[in-house]
């Protein structure tokens, strides 16, 4: 894991940064950057076995603020379908019906997103910004003659 992500150790007497208001969008269509990833893992649940996790930081910048989500991965065959969606959003091809999963693209890749709002499990009055569906990346046309 990054230092990044981890964080730093403060000092007793250092002084703290207030940070940003927390933005709740409004559900909707949303142009995104994968701002970080890091590899992980998932030590499994009742609904999914224990497996490789990519932790994403998503960042969407609206008038309102930027609004900064934790969205995860989990790499199992089940989620083959949630995967490819993703890796289609930022541009990846389609080759026979497959997507190859190829990381070296995502810090910083762009791609847009439905984004919805979720009620946090332990408080259902808070509630927070989650990707609901990654949208595919518009192919490019190209036209003879133009530029």
């Amino acid at each position: 894991m990054s230092d990044e992500v981890k964080g730093r150790e403060l000092g007793w007497d250092d002084e703290v940064d207030k940070g940003a208001d927390y933005v709740l969008l409004p559900e909707g269509e949303y142009d995104f950057t994968i701002e970080s990833f890091e590899r992980g893992r998932f030590e499994g649940s009742d609904k999914a076995p224990a497996c490789p996790r990519a932790e994403l930081k998503v960042k969407v910048e609206t008038p309102e603020g930027v609004c900064l989500m934790n969205e995860s991965l989990l790499l199992y065959d089940r989620m083959q379908w949630k995967l490819a969606e993703f890796f289609l959003s930022i541009g990846a091809e389609e080759v026979n019906g497959k997507v190859k999963m190829n990381w070296n693209i995502v810090p910083r890749a762009t791609g847009r997103a439905i984004i919805e709002q979720r009620a946090d499990r332990k408080d259902p009055t808070k509630k927070y910004n989650h990707v609901k569906k990654f949208l595919p990346k518009a192919k490019k046309e190209y036209k003879a003659g133009s530029f």
